[in-house]
C-alpha cells in the first residue's frame, strides 16, 4: 500500500476548508469517501472537494473495506463514540481537538485503538509546522537561557448563538476549542506534565465558558499561561520567556498555508528574526500520520498523548473559579 485511502466523518466546515483540500494536496494520502449525517450535505461537500463517494451514514464508511483511515471532525461530543467504533472496524484515526470531553473518554478511545492495533492520534495541526521545530531548537540551544514563562492567547467573537462551541452538551467553550492550543505548547515546549493548576473560567447564557484563564506550573519551574475566548477580539500568539531573553510568535497556531511564518527573539534589547516559508500544516500532518500507518512506524504524537491532554484540560476545569 503507497496511499492512505481516507474516509471522512462529517460535513464540518473544518474539513472542507483545511483537512480535505490537505489530503488532496497530500503525497500519501487520498479522500475516497465522505459520509454524514444530513447526505445532502455530504453531497455537497463530495461534489465541491472531490470526493468520489458518498456513504449512507457514518456506519457505512468506517465498515468499508475501500477505506484505510478515517478523519473525524464531528462534535466533540461525538468523538469518543466513533472513534471506538472506527478502531473496532480496523480503522486508524486522526481525531479532531480536543480528543475527548475528558480524560476517561480519551483513554477508552486509546485503549479500543490499541486493542484493535490501529494508530490514534489527535489533530492538532500546529505541530507540524516548521516554526514549531525552530523554536524548539532556539529553546533547548539555550538562545534565551532557562525557560521561565510560557504564555499564549487565541480568541475569536462568534457572531452566531447557534453555534455548536456555544453548547454545553456537544463540548463546546473555550478551553476546549481554543484553549488547548495553549495547554498543548506548554506541555510540548516544557516535555512535562503540569504539577498545579490554577483557572477563572467566565460562563455566558450558553452556559459554556465563554472566556477562559488558566495558569499550569510544571516541577522544571515553567509557569504557563493561557489566555482564550470565544466571545473578543481575534488574536493568536505565544511568547517563551526565558532568563535571558524572549520569543515571540504571532498567529502561531493559525499560520494559513500562504503565509510566512515570523519568529521575533529579544535578547538584551536587541531584536533579531527567524522567517519560514508558507506550508501547509495540515498537509504536513496528514502526511506524517499517512507515514505513520504505510510505514508501521510509531507516531510522534499517539493516543497517549491525546489522554495527558485530556488530563490537563479536566484539572482546569476542576480548579476554574
Amino acid at each position: 500500500m503507497t496511499m492512505l485511502r481516507w474516509g471522512i466523518l462529517g460535513a464540518a466546515n473544518i474539513a472542507r476548508k483545511a483537512v480535505i483540500p490537505a489530503i488532496h494536496a497530500s503525497s500519501n494520502g487520498e479522500v475516497v469517501a465522505i459520509a454524514a449525517r444530513d447526505r445532502s450535505r455530504a453531497e455537497e461537500m463530495a461534489q465541491e472537494t472531490n470526493i468520489p463517494e458518498v456513504l449512507d451514514d457514518y456506519t457505512a464508511l468506517i465498515n468499508s473495506p475501500n477505506i484505510d483511515a478515517v478523519y473525524i471532525p464531528l462534535p466533540n461530543s461525538e468523538h469518543h463514540r466513533w472513534t471506538i467504533a472506527a478502531a473496532e472496524a480496523g480503522k486508524h484515526i486522526l481525531c479532531e481537538k480536543p480528543l475527548a470531553l475528558n480524560a476517561q473518554e480519551a483513554e477508552e478511545m486509546a485503549q479500543a485503538a490499541d486493542r484493535a492495533g490501529v494508530k490514534l492520534s489527535e489533530a492538532f495541526m500546529y505541530r507540524h509546522h516548521p516554526i514549531v521545530k525552530d523554536v524548539l531548537d532556539l529553546i533547548h540551544g539555550g538562545t534565551i537561557g532557562e525557560l521561565r514563562v510560557v504564555r499564549s492567547t487565541f480568541s475569536f467573537n462568534l457572531t452566531s448563538d447557534n453555534n455548536i462551541r456555544l453548547s454545553k452538551e456537544l463540548g463546546g467553550g473555550a478551553l476546549m476549542d481554543v484553549g488547548c492550543y495553549g495547554v498543548s505548547l506548554a506541555r510540548l515546549v516544557t516535555g512535562q506534565e503540569p504539577s498545579a493548576v490554577a483557572a477563572i473560567a467566565i460562563n455566558g447564557s450558553s452556559g459554556v465558558d465563554e472566556l477562559f484563564i488558566g495558569a499550569m506550573r510544571f516541577e522544571n519551574g515553567v509557569v504557563a499561561e493561557i489566555d482564550v475566548s470565544i466571545r473578543a477580539a481575534g488574536e493568536t500568539r505565544y511568547e517563551l520567556i526565558g532568563s535571558s531573553g524572549r520569543i515571540y510568535v504571532r498567529h502561531g497556531f493559525r499560520l494559513a498555508p500562504d503565509e510566512e511564518g515570523e519568529i521575533q527573539i529579544e535578547q538584551q534589547g536587541e531584536v533579531s528574526r527567524i522567517f519560514t516559508e508558507p506550508v501547509n500544516q495540515y498537509q504536513l500532518m496528514v502526511e506524517e500520520f499517512g507515514r505513520a500507518v504505510l510505514e508501521n512506524r510509531p507516531l510522534r504524537f499517539p493516543a497517549e498523548d491525546g489522554v495527558a491532554q485530556m488530563r490537563v484540560i479536566d484539572a482546569l476545569f476542576k480548579a476554574a473559579v
